[in-house]
């Protein structure tokens, strides 16, 4: 591949429509295509092996048909609805079919608990949600508690009462959609996100910023019309739903899910099963296939190449993928305000345990406190122009938090770098203390502010810990009211009363009992010396 970083990024110039409707770019523009209305968009499997697919053709009729589902209950424009589904084929279809008629997505992991789910019913003003019966329980305990919240869409079979039928609704609409077209600025969707208030946050996205991904289509997945690609994790992230559905749809690329338990073996399998050709995961995916490489039999040779993201990628790991494997990982590195922009890509020589550099279209740079860009070998912040059309309009009503991250011309990352002679960038830590624990970010305030209400704890740090092979796993250093004797017994209390409070991955996963926390002079925890004291480095 003729890859020239300099031309590229000369030559990048953004197209961007006033009217755009990311809904109808995935699937309405492939329908009409002779080449593509009949070529499958969705390939889906279970850990049973249920199988289904979907043409682009299906995809365009059934997202339509939810979307006259919702508008026949009153659904509007800028209404919220939350998708509350495990990976099945409704997730991406209740996405696209809400925003068409420029209703407002909001994916939620299966995980959060009720109490999780009810602040973001009560902080987005969302009018329904998407759910299972299995996953009812915590949509339950919110109903007639939040004053926007009126309908509850069941997928599957046992409809709980006061809930509605997705299936027999989608049924009875038609696939002949007349909906105002929105504009490429008008509000796409909305992903919570850790904050540093001990709630998240509700990222909103504009209808562009789907084209604000091409460079990562373009440069990092690289892909191509005929491409099959595949992502190993939830569909509630966003680096699954946009590299895993939308990125590809937009291509005119197949992808396919599965909607299984967490399973490498059967990653192998579907890659060959499949033909894939990207694959994309997080480290701790890769090195929990790498364990079993030996176990399987699978045929690689439709994989071009595979990403990586979510967390740290070690050069260990990337070394031993590619020699076991032969298989380069391309690292790369994003956040929910602007998704995936600084990464290594196909082409470019790799320079292991580096994400890369600022993919063309995207003019990211490293500046100083006072907004000055710094040269190589200097630490700086990442910053990227506000202007470039895959950043987020704001943070859903916090316009203080947002102002936060807007400086002057900058939208500011909060990740701190330096960049070497070659321009590759090269991460040195967050200035937030956000964890990023397998692949799932963190926010420290969020289970601090769970743990300082037990009765026994008198104050609390959160933090990430380095554990080895490049792991980090969330730890609670606890200062307890009183000394207290059965420590292993309180232990388990602590984490059992994380686990009834928080979603499972933000919980967790080893609590420290100390006497005091270490602080500044004005009584600010220093976070950081905890991880240095307790990590493996």
């Amino acid at each position: 591949m003729d890859f020239n970083y300099e031309n590229l990024c000369r030559s990048w110039k953004w197209e961007i429509p006033t009217y755009y409707n990311i809904g109808r770019d995935c699937t309405d523009k492939h329908a009409k295509r002779e080449s593509h209305r009949n070529k499958v968009a969705l390939y889906w499997e279970n850990e049973e092996g249920e199988r289904k697919r979907f043409t682009f053709r299906e995809l365009s009729e059934l997202t339509n048909k939810i979307g006259n589902a919702l508008l026949s209950l009153g659904f509007e424009k800028g209404d919220r609805i939350l998708i509350r589904l495990p990976n099945i084929p409704e997730f991406p279809l209740v996405f696209l079919g809400a925003i068409k008629i420029g209703g407002v997505p909001i994916p939620t992991s299966s995980m959060l608990t009720a109490e999780e789910i009810g602040f973001i019913f009560d902080d987005s003003g969302a009018k329904g949600v998407v759910t299972t019966n299995d996953l009812y329980e915590a949509v339950e305990a919110n109903r007639g508690c939040h004053k926007q919240f009126k309908h509850v869409f069941i997928v599957g079979e046992s409809i709980p009462s006061r809930s509605e039928d997705f299936w027999n609704l989608v049924g009875k609409s038609s696939e002949n959609l007349d909906a105002p077209e929105t504009q490429a600025n008008d509000i796409g969707y909305i992903c919570y996100t850790s904050g540093t208030t001990g709630f998240p946050r509700g990222v909103v996205h504009a209808q562009r910023s789907l084209i604000g991904r091409d460079p990562a289509a373009t440069y990092w997945q690289a892909l191509k019309p005929d491409y099959i690609v595949m992502h190993a994790g939830k569909l509630n992230w966003t680096y699954t739903l946009g590299t895993g559905c939308l990125d590809p749809w937009r291509q005119g690329c197949s992808t396919v899910i599965y909607g299984g338990e967490h399973n490498p073996k059967k990653f192998f399998e579907l890659i060959a099963k499949y033909r894939v050709n990207v694959f994309m995961a997080v480290p701790t995916v890769y090195r929990q296939m790498l364990r079993i490489a030996d176990e399987v039999n699978s045929d690689l040779s439709s994989l071009h190449h595979a990403l990586s993201a979510g967390e740290h990628l070690s050069e260990e790991l990337f070394l031993f993928w590619k020699n076991k494997l032969g298989i380069e990982l391309y690292d790369g590195l994003g956040m929910s305000e602007f998704s995936y922009y600084l990464s290594n890509m196909p082409g470019m020589p790799i320079k292991p345990g580096s994400p890369g550099k600022p993919q063309p279209g995207h003019h990211s740079t490293l500046i100083d406190e006072n907004g000055k860009e710094v040269g190589a070998g200097d630490s700086g912040i990442l910053a990227t122009p506000k202007d470039d059309p895959g950043i987020m309009l704001h943070y859903w009503q916090k316009p203080e938090e947002t102002e936060r991250m807007f400086r002057e011309n900058w939208f500011v990352s909060g990740d701190h770098f330096y960049k070497d002679q070659d321009g590759y960038f090269w991460l040195l830590g967050r200035e937030d203390d956000i964890i990023t624990t397998f692949g799932y970010r963190v926010s420290p305030f969020e289970v601090e502010r769970v743990l300082s209400e037990h009765p026994l704890i008198n104050e609390c740090a959160v933090t990430g810990i380095n554990v080895g092979e490049g792991k980090t796993i969330t730890t609670a250093f606890v200062v307890l009211r009183n000394a207290k004797e059965g420590l292993e017994k309180l232990k388990k209390e602590i984490l059992e009363y994380t686990h009834k409070r928080l979603a499972s991955y933000k919980c967790p996963r080893e609590i420290v009992f100390i006497e005091s926390l270490p602080k500044t002079a004005n009584g600010k925890i220093k976070r950081k010396v905890l991880r240095e004291s307790y990590s493996i480095l």
